[in-house]
């Protein structure tokens, strides 16, 4: 590795920032679909300031050329004992020690910041590894997670959904679904916190360390504005119960400078509210709204562990595919 550095990017600069989004784009181009964010998307994104988590990029250089590239996001509202790292290097300079001193640099904050565990997600084909995930083995980060990532062409999947829709609204009965693209309705608010602040405990998350979030109507619209400052927009669908109360939430997540590409943040139905296709037809909400709001749209991505035979059920339905797996690995800083 000689001659190479790493060092802090500004990402005010767009010299340099622009030089660290095109490492990841180089790595990411052996994943099966575009999974790297546009350039128009990334450079209001990496500068624009958020309330939720502080993030720090790192890029190695080998003379003038940025050949590798990190992000470090440290949650500052829940799990603040977390960190979340994320190392790309462009394919014709691996095996050079640029990751291992990508990972170090950036685990010597987390550790300096007073932060215990570091989690990052790596994708390999499926049924294979994949340079990302023998190096997260090889690094000490045992998989704590497995999802399979899936994706929905949308145009295709649509043909299906009037059928469905039909299948979700007779099975509904006095249960009935809310969608919108902005601001969350007032009535619903705090039932949507309510909803969100149970979410990291009931999804399955295997041995990954993670504790609840807390959510309240105040952080709600704080992330409502923030969204809508930095382009970015969810569509949310809320299933609520006979007497009113918001008992699931399922959203799909795009940007308004490239929305070719969405994906899906979270789907959720209260334990004691099951039964009702209440998921289906909060997915057939948002993907619905998606399509009518963002017709640039054409896939939008998902992922779900094994382990969860409903959602995977209703996913594949919608008409999704499997096209890699997602590992979420784990380690605890000593």
């Amino acid at each position: 590795m000689s001659n190479v550095e790493v060092r802090a990017v500004d990402v005010h600069d767009e010299t340099a920032l622009r030089a660290w989004w095109e490492v990841g784009q180089a790595a990411s181009a052996e994943r099966p679909f575009e999974a790297w964010p546009a350039w128009a998307v990334s450079r209001i994104a990496m500068p624009f300031p958020r309330s939720d988590s502080a993030i720090t990029a790192l890029a190695a250089y080998d003379g003038a050329r940025a050949v590798g590239s990190a992000l470090l996001a440290e949650f500052l509202l829940d799990n603040t004992h977390l960190a979340e790292i994320t190392v790309w290097v462009r394919p014709e300079h691996r095996r050079r020690g640029i990751a291992t001193s990508l990972l170090a640099q950036a685990e010597h904050q987390a550790r300096r910041d007073g932060r215990t565990t570091v989690v990052s997600s790596v994708f390999a084909p499926v049924g294979a590894e994949s340079p990302g995930s023998l190096f997260a083995g090889a690094r000490g980060y045992p998989v704590g997670s497995a999802e399979e990532t899936k994706l929905l062409d949308v145009a295709t999947a649509a043909r299906a959904w009037p059928t469905l829709e039909q299948e979700a609204d007779a099975a509904r009965g006095d249960y009935s679904v809310t969608v919108f693209d902005a601001a969350c309705p007032d009535e619903h608010v705090q039932g949507f916190a309510d909803v969100l602040s149970r979410f990291i405990g009931e999804i399955p998350s295997g041995d990954l360390d993670l504790q609840d979030a807390q959510w309240t109507p105040e952080r709600i619209r704080l992330g409502e504005r923030e969204r809508d400052q930095a382009g970015r927009v969810n569509v949310t669908a809320l299933a609520l119960a006979p007497d009113g109360v918001v008992c699931g939430f399922s959203d799909v997540r795009l940007n308004r400078a490239d929305p070719r590409h969405g994906g899906v943040g979270g789907t959720l139905v209260l334990p004691e509210h099951r039964g009702h296709r209440l998921g289906l037809a909060m997915k057939l909400a948002t993907h619905r709204m998606v399509q009518q709001r963002f017709p640039e749209c054409a896939h939008i991505e998902t992922g779900n562990a094994g382990v969860n035979a409903p959602m995977n059920a209703v996913n594949e339905r919608m008409g999704y595919r499997v096209v890699e797996r997602c590992l979420d690995v784990q380690k605890h800083l000593s």
